[in-house]
């Protein structure tokens, strides 16, 4: 018999298991990907440690290749809702503007994120169905940060050297390129540097008065 004051626990929904299976299969192949990269990666491995069956993961994915993409697509709505939430809880423009530069700069510089987004470049590169996947994964990105420039440049205060998807293009890929060349270098090119730089980018192409 319960002890008095307890209530049992809740019956998930069909749906709701199926979404709490497909949340622990991207936080663990995540963590797969990023120690073993999308070519060292196992399907049934990353199943077998997320406390699943082969099967299970297969009725989620196609296979690994789209257990990544989810992984990408993830981190990328939590970038995108870190930003919507700094940019909306600061009404200054000039504080706002440089809340988007610092977290850029945060993000590029981020270890795991230099390494996911290397994998997906490396993908893309080698499968035309990866390759398909970084396109629509980039329109995506490129509509979502225009979006967050264009709220920035509401403001009278704010200025742009650049139309808003031309600076989110810019603005992202040469980050992660010096990014991910400070990785590969080490002392040479310190992460604070790399850090100073891509903010140094970002007050080039957008300022405020």
């Amino acid at each position: 018999m319960p002890l008095s004051g307890t209530r049992p626990r809740k019956r998930l929904t069909r749906e709701e298991s199926r979404a709490q299976t497909r949340a622990t299969l991207i936080a663990v192949g995540r963590r797969h990907f990023l120690r073993y990269g999308l070519g060292g990666a196992v399907a049934e491995k990353i199943a077998e440690d997320a406390g699943y069956s082969r099967g299970a993961l297969y009725a989620n994915f196609d296979g690994k290749e789209e257990l990544f993409v989810a992984v990408i697509q993830e981190e990328q709505a939590r970038h995108l809702n870190l930003f919507r939430s700094l940019l909306k809880e600061e009404p200054s423009s000039k504080k706002r503007l440089k809340k988007m530069r610092d977290t850029i700069a945060d993000l590029m510089t981020d270890h795991d994120w230099i390494v996911l987004r290397a994998e997906f470049e490396v993908g893309a590169l080698r499968s035309e169905r990866i390759r398909q996947s970084f396109v629509e994964v980039h329109r995506q990105q490129l509509r979502d940060g225009s979006e967050l420039v264009r709220d920035l440049l509401r403001s009278p205060e704010v200025t742009s050297k650049l139309k808003p998807d031309d600076f989110i293009t810019v603005i992202t890929n040469l980050a992660h390129g010096l990014a991910v060349t400070q990785r590969i270098l080490g002392a040479e090119l310190s992460q604070k540097s790399t850090r100073n730089l891509v903010q140094s980018l970002f007050d080039h192409l957008i300022s405020s008065a």
